[in-house]
């Protein structure tokens, strides 16, 4: 009789590791497949629509990706909080339970914060599709251009921080230009210099 449960435990073993692996496996591919996307948009894409697309695309795979590494880690949890095949003691169970609402709340952050990014990117699609965006003069407090293949800057002004996927002239700080930008993101479409 004890050799049959030792033989379904070894089952239930194997059965959990695959599971573990399946998930490690889409993990991985969410995550490669969003590095390319993201990449692309980067350092090749030249027209703004489909930069937002793939941007959109490359955002939600991230995510996907952070929320099944997640999901790992709750699975690997579950089984030691709720079956124990190990038999741990109870204290480091409880520590185990921990870790896991940890990881739960990590999972509703990025279910939530992912949810609301997917639908500012709807809205500037949306908005760029029907030439829907404001136009302001801003003057730059701070520009930042990050490491050198990327062609994406940040634009400090009034309004906040806003993206610039490539510059046709070198912006500077402290100079005034009229902006033309997407609200939700504040993604910038346009730059004029304003001559004083």
């Amino acid at each position: 009789m004890k050799k049959k449960r030792a033989a379904v435990t070894e089952a239930d073993n194997k059965r959990r590791q695959r599971v573990s692996y399946g998930i490690l496996i889409v993990t991985g591919v969410l995550i490669l497949l969003a590095t390319g996307f993201i990449s692309w948009n980067w350092l090749i894409e030249k027209d703004l629509y489909k930069a937002f697309v793939i941007n959109f695309v490359g955002t939600s795979l991230l995510i996907a990706g952070g929320v099944a590494l997640c999901v790992f880690f709750l699975h690997l949890i579950a089984i030691i909080v709720f079956k124990n095949p190990q038999q741990i003691k109870k204290s480091s169970v409880a520590k185990f339970a921990v870790g896991g609402i940890i990881t739960l709340s990590i999972v509703i952050f990025l279910l939530f914060w992912g949810v609301n990014e997917a639908r500012k990117s709807l809205e500037d699609m949306n908005a760029y599709a029907n030439a829907d965006w404001q136009v302001k003069d801003l003057g730059v407090t701070d520009v930042y251009r990050g490491s050198k293949p990327s062609k994406i800057i940040l634009i400090n002004t009034a309004e906040g921080e806003m993206v610039l996927h490539w510059e046709r002239f070198r912006v500077q700080k402290g100079q005034t230009y009229r902006f033309a930008y997407l609200d939700a993101t504040k993604t910038i479409i346009n730059v004029e210099l304003i001559q004083e």
